[in-house]
């Protein structure tokens, strides 16, 4: 068995299990912290709650973990940079331990191990094994950190490896685009039977596609890590501003299905994070996009984030053209936290570049631990069970006790129902909003049916309330769930997925039938929902079929603005409570306001 998690912790964190070569458990550190994106945090919640899930579920101790993976190795990285990412994560271990009373422990052990990290080691990768052991003893195990064993596995391989052996392809293609891995921010990568080969690559100081969309993003007046998402619903909005792509094409000349900025900007570049070209290319120094109380958009805003999403389309469709010219692959798999751009990921699949594509649905940072731990799985001389990922319910469930106790505790009105979902159905028909929470929690940033928000489509209007109990920006776009066998109907030239991470077009029947999935440029992102995959959700989207002759719904996730997913029971009815939302079931309970 082997445990993966994030380290250096930069954003995203999480931890993963593959046992028996099979992906058993995933989570996010945001999800128990609740600091969306988890910047800069130890995944020592998740872990914890990793190890429980093992034990109670399979009676795996931690003694029983063959190895650990990361997903960043030490040894790509410079002098310098080992040494600030050896002393930063280690100082995180110290804080760690004082948190919890163990402050013996971080004066002695870890102090020690900053000294020899820092002047000695270089290798962040020793603070990784002290960190286990702390996490560990916090739980009431002993260990010794010089018996666990960590395996460093290089940025991008661990995003491509995530998206290679969840994908089903015995061979594949791989794209991966980020901000930055130890040096990459774009890989293209032949896979065969297992066997990586990195057929070509960008170096992020060269220039990083994720990095000049989250500081254009920034330009416009988001932030760097919610913006790219903002920026992508915003585009449609606008037209392509001919000054601001004929700089973005001026600074950044193609080359072989690369890029490459223009010698003049790189200094700006580096010295600046990537704010020097944004400037450049957008005219502004100052964020240009009005939201609060306004129901006007900027057109200039709306312009640029445009020109951006036309831009990173057109390279990302020449880095597929490359590497299918260069392999001669007929699959395509895709990971890294560009990835997460479900249009360009559309523009892919309308392209046909490709003849099947498979998009990791926690193409972020969130999926790295998993491709670490499958990729040192393997080399361990293990087989990962090779079949398509179809479900990315992997995180924590909750005892119908623990269920019970937080509806008593929290005085709301309540009912419980078990799988009757009669009520939802009734609610949603008459254009309530409606919280379900249900089972394992998803992996990555869609919520698929556990942790969701549902509402009936065929009312435009059900996306300006949905979008104002959420508190997100009115232009935002709503994602739909729908029946497998209705994807025709909604959709053009459609393939089954599951994970809300590929755009279509829709169909004129969405238009008229569901308009409030219907982005302005005729496009939405969905989810298919099968029967076997989750039988109360599609349960309940096949109730609103028989009821209305639709078969889709309004699908949104589970949480406040600028919140993570609800984890818990607790965390759904205090956001239930707080919220504008009519209804919640709750895993075999109907709650209402008094």
């Amino acid at each position: 068995m082997v445990i993966g998690f994030n380290w250096p912790n930069f954003h995203d964190n999480a931890v993963a299990a593959i046992l028996d070569g099979k992906l058993v458990y995933a989570s996010e550190e945001e999800r128990y912290t609740r600091n969306k994106h988890s910047p800069y945090e130890l995944p020592a919640n998740a872990l914890e709650h990793c190890f429980r899930f093992l034990k109670g579920n399979y009676g795996i101790s931690p003694g029983n973990v063959d190895a650990y993976a990361t997903n960043f190795d030490p040894r790509l990285y410079g002098v310098k940079s080992r040494a600030w990412h050896s002393f930063s994560q280690a100082s995180l271990v110290k804080d760690y331990a004082l948190r919890n009373d163990m402050a013996s422990l971080a004066y002695s052990s870890t102090m020690r191990t900053i000294t020899r990290s820092v002047t000695s080691r270089l290798d962040f990768a020793w603070s990784a094994r002290l960190f286990i052991k702390e996490v560990l003893l916090h739980m009431g195990y002993s260990s010794n950190e010089n018996e666990i064993r960590v395996i460093p596995v290089r940025h991008h391989l661990a995003h491509a490896a995530s998206a290679y052996y969840f994908s089903g392809f015995d061979s594949a293609a791989s794209i991966v685009v980020d901000g930055q891995g130890e040096t990459d921010s774009t890989t293209a990568w032949s896979v065969k039977r297992g066997s990586f080969e990195n057929v070509f690559g960008q170096s992020w100081n060269s220039l990083s596609m994720g990095y000049l969309y989250e500081y254009v993003s920034k330009y416009l007046g988001f932030s760097r890590l919610e913006g790219p998402g903002k920026v992508m619903g915003l585009a449609p909005y606008g037209r392509d501003n001919a000054k601001m792509m004929k700089r973005l094409k001026s600074a950044v000349a193609g080359s072989n299905g690369l890029y490459q900025v223009k010698k003049s900007l790189l200094q700006p570049l580096q010295d600046q994070m990537y704010d020097g070209i944004a400037e450049y290319v957008t005219d502004s120094k100052t964020p240009i996009m009005h939201e609060a109380g306004s129901r006007k958009l900027n057109q200039t805003a709306c312009d640029y984030a445009h020109t951006m999403q036309s831009f990173f389309e057109n390279l990302l469709l020449g880095v597929a053209e490359r590497i299918k010219s260069e392999t001669g692959q007929k699959n395509l798999v895709l990971s890294g936290g560009s990835a997460l751009n479900a249009k360009a990921n559309m523009e892919l699949h309308y392209s046909k570049i490709f003849g099947n594509i498979s998009v990791f649905p926690a193409a972020n940072d969130s999926g790295g631990p998993i491709g670490a731990a499958a990729y040192a799985y393997s080399e361990l001389g293990g087989v990962i069970s090779h079949g398509r990922l179809s479900s990315v319910y992997l995180g924590d469930s909750y005892s119908e006790d623990e269920v019970k106790a937080s509806v008593i505790k929290s005085k709301l009105k309540s009912e419980k129902v078990g799988d009757d979902i009669s009520g939802v159905l009734s609610a949603i028909e008459k254009g309530m909003v409606v919280g379900f929470y249900n089972g394992r929690s998803e992996l990555g940033p869609r919520a698929l049916g556990n942790r969701s928000i549902v509402a009936d489509p065929r009312n435009r209007g059900t996306w300006d309330k949905v979008n104002t109990i959420k508190g997100r920006e009115w232009w935002r776009p709503l994602a739909p769930s729908l029946l497998e066998n209705s994807m025709k109907k909604y959709f053009v030239d459609p393939v089954r997925h599951e994970f809300m991470v590929m755009m279509f077009h829709t169909t004129k029947s969405a238009e008229e039938n569901a308009p409030a999935i219907n982005h302005v440029d005729m496009t939405a992102r969905p989810q298919t929902v099968s029967a076997k995959l989750n039988p109360l959700w599609y349960k309940l989207i096949k109730g609103f079929e028989s009821d209305t002759g639709e078969g889709i719904v309004v699908n949104t996730s589970f949480n406040n603005a600028g919140e993570p997913l609800v984890e818990t029971p607790t965390q759904a009815l205090r956001s239930f409570a707080s919220s504008g939302l009519d209804m919640l079931y709750l895993q075999g309970w109907l709650v209402t306001k008094r």
